[in-house]
């Protein structure tokens, strides 16, 4: 039960790092980025590069793929969002549904990269290690992933709460033209909000790696997963998309463990119409909270 227990939460930390994401980019921009799940999945290949081709070590490879991200985002917002967003938000949603198409066929041509899974290597260690705990055998690169996951909530937090521009990304979100009044420039906000999104989605497309492997044509289930955790957790509520990608991938892993996979996984996906139904605010999400 525990092993399935910290399975679920591995599993769920990379679905929270995406509704987490879609819950960033949401508020800027107003629109659901359908291609999130690409990008966690471009980050992962990233990182792959960076430890075949550079020779770095997974560290530096973390960083490098996260730092990749951010910079994909800043050209998506520019190249891709602004421009369709002169059409309105329908046409940012559409733009978004193009990309899925693009980075999914686009990244299967890159050399090294393939269209196949492949193995990333572990932090501090073999991405094969284990530990016992509590008489269960539990994957030393899922306790790396809670680390992570924890390190990255709190260097969010600290960047929206600490710093001016983190401030500024908020209220431009919340009330663009007064923003725009008090001198805040809410298409860098945007374009910055994007790239964090991004950022995030490569960030835990590397950190699952070691687990999951990276690669492959997953990315726009892992993108419904990250927004059924959103829905779940409630999507004005960062922490909620967060602890609602814990949720949901606990209950992925048990109902897998019973349940075959054709079955498990669309129990899972009747889970967002569930909650839309009977809590639209999410768990997390205020009672009064009304999405526009």
């Amino acid at each position: 039960m525990l092993q399935l227990l910290v399975a679920g939460l591995t599993v769920g930390s990379e679905y929270g790092l995406i509704a987490l994401g879609i819950h960033i980019i949401l508020r800027a921009t107003r629109v659901v980025n359908f291609a999130q799940g690409e990008f966690t999945i471009v980050g992962g290949l990233v990182a792959l590069t960076c430890v075949d081709v550079l020779h770095l070590n997974m560290w530096f490879a973390l960083a490098g793929a996260t730092l990749a991200g951010f910079a994909l985002g800043l050209a998506f917002e520019i190249v891709v969002l602004r421009p369709a967003g002169r059409t309105g938000e329908a046409g940012v949603t559409i733009a978004t549904i193009g990309a899925v198409f693009v980075l999914l066929y686009g990244h299967a041509l890159v050399p090294g990269w393939g269209s196949n899974p492949q193995p990333l290597p572990g932090f501090g260690g073999p991405a094969t290690g284990s530990v016992e705990l509590a008489g269960a055998t539990v994957q030393v690169q899922s306790l790396w992933v809670f680390a992570l996951l924890i390190a990255a909530l709190a260097v969010l937090y600290l960047f929206f709460e600490r710093t001016y521009f983190g401030k500024a990304i908020r209220a431009a979100a919340e009330n663009p033209l007064g923003a725009r009044l008090i001198g805040i420039d809410v298409n860098s906000t945007r374009a910055v909000s994007v790239a964090l999104g991004i950022a995030l989605a490569a960030y835990g497309g590397t950190i699952i790696g070691p687990i999951t492997l990276v690669g492959g044509a997953a990315g726009f289930a892992l993108t419904i997963k990250g927004f059924v955790a959103a829905i779940v957790g409630g999507l004005e509520s960062p922490i909620g998309c967060v602890a609602g990608g814990l949720v949901v991938g606990v209950l992925q892993v048990f109902l897998q463990s019973r349940l075959p996979y054709d079955i498990a996984d669309p129990i899972v996906y009747s889970v967002l119409l569930v909650m839309l139904l009977v809590r639209p605010q999410g768990l997390f999400g205020r009672r009064d909270a009304v999405r526009d």
